[in-house]
């Protein structure tokens, strides 16, 4: 027929459980996949499934199906799985001796990994550091400058019986200790390098069929600073290497002592704003100068009650303003939840904003662009109805 082949291997919805599970057997809880609220923060505005699971998942499901012993594995990363996303794993065309795997969602493609069963000839790993560093059961990530990982070498234990357990299907052709050093290949980009902020590129990893081991020792090699790309090649349970990027911090608004200095105490005096979606990005340093020029201000939040609240008592604490804050969603919501200020508001600043970042193959999605013209339109269109009944004759300025 001329088109490609493929065989489907089957679909996975990946939820919060599927985290805290995954978690457990890596040891990699990385806010990106822990944490909701701190997700909002990243591109994709939800929690990102880890890679490894997503591998893992697949190899499991072709080994159930079609399995054989393998000898080395690629996997490249091209697309975050979000939690709640429907991933399809397939089997596609690939070139002889090997065979290619894809895991999709809504036909983007968002890893592929490719099985090779002849024995990998290649050296191994570039000997690390006359000096070897444990970094087992890490509570929080690293946060550090890259350059002081480039030369260090990080020994971890692998999770062997536990992986054999939550993946033995691809523990019957990959061997456990490879199953476990995957594993832990999250754990070390997810925890140790990059760390805290990190996104994980690319792994190159060949099975050892002989007496297993349950440690693997990571050597940094280099990092590029161009691309902000990390090389790491790893030996012992598996060997191979690893390309992980380290990704820009979310940004920080000043604080109300930095914004103090550039707004006069009395510019906004009594003013009363609300500012809805003001838990981070611009809606907290509105939120910010208008306190600091003497506003009372009401911020809102969708799901970041903890930033709100942060922001709200760091307002309060500075002798500058007032400010509360509120739960309120546009989308799940209407104005009639905010009835109690909307009669007393001088001016409201509509900064929420739904997930902007989606999957999608096509240029243009006409549902996604339904979803943005309910919520930027439709929902602020019925505020301003609200307002303006609230209103009556008092004058109000709303920024959009």
């Amino acid at each position: 027929s001329g088109h490609p082949r493929m065989i489907r291997l089957g679909e996975k919805r990946f939820l919060h459980e599927d985290q805290e599970r995954f978690a457990a057997l890596s040891s990699d809880r990385n806010p990106m996949h822990m944490d909701p609220v701190a997700a909002r923060r990243l591109l994709t505005g939800r929690q990102v499934v880890h890679g490894i699971h997503v591998f893992l998942c697949a190899m499991d499901l072709w080994a159930a199906a079609r399995g054989a012993p393998v000898a080395s594995v690629g996997c490249t990363f091209a697309n975050p799985v979000s939690v709640g996303d429907v991933v399809r794993f397939t089997e596609v065309e690939a070139d002889p001796g090997t065979v290619a795997l894809e895991a999709s969602v809504d036909g983007l493609a968002c890893a592929r990994i490719t099985l090779r069963f002849a024995p990998d000839e290649a050296g191994g790993p570039a000997a690390g550091s006359a000096t070897v560093i444990g970094m087992d059961a890490l509570a929080q990530p690293v946060e550090a400058a890259p350059e002081t990982h480039v030369g260090k070498t990080y020994r971890l234990t692998v999770p062997v019986d536990a992986a054999a357990r939550a993946f033995p299907a691809a523990s019957s052709v990959l061997g456990a200790e490879a199953v476990a050093a995957a594993a832990s290949l999250s754990y070390c980009v997810g925890m140790v390098c990059p760390g805290l902020h990190s996104i994980f590129s690319s792994f190159e990893l060949s099975t050892r069929r002989g007496p297993g081991t349950a440690a693997l020792d990571l050597t940094v090699r280099r990092f590029d600073p161009r691309v902000s790309l990390f090389d790491i090649v790893f030996d012992g349970a598996a060997r191979g290497g690893i390309k992980a990027f380290q990704r820009p911090a979310p940004l920080a608004q000043p604080s109300m002592a930095e914004i103090a200095g550039h707004v006069d105490a009395q510019t906004f005096a009594g003013s009363v704003s609300l500012v809805i979606g003001a838990s981070r990005g611009l809606g907290e340093l509105t939120a910010k100068l208008l306190a600091s020029g003497g506003a009372r201000t009401v911020i809102t939040y969708a799901s970041g009650r903890e930033d709100a609240e942060r922001i709200a008592a760091e307002i309060r604490g500075s002798g500058r303003g007032s400010c509360v804050a509120r739960r309120f969603d546009v989308i799940g919501e209407t104005a009639d939840a905010l009835a109690d200020i909307l009669g007393e508001v001088t001016s409201v600043y509509f900064f929420a904003t739904p997930r902007i970042y989606r999957k999608k193959i096509g240029v243009f999605d006409p549902a996604l662009f339904d979803e943005f013209a309910a919520f930027y339109i439709g929902r602020f269109h019925a505020l301003c109805l609200a307002l303006e009944a609230a209103a009556a004759e008092r004058k109000v300025r709303v920024y959009f």
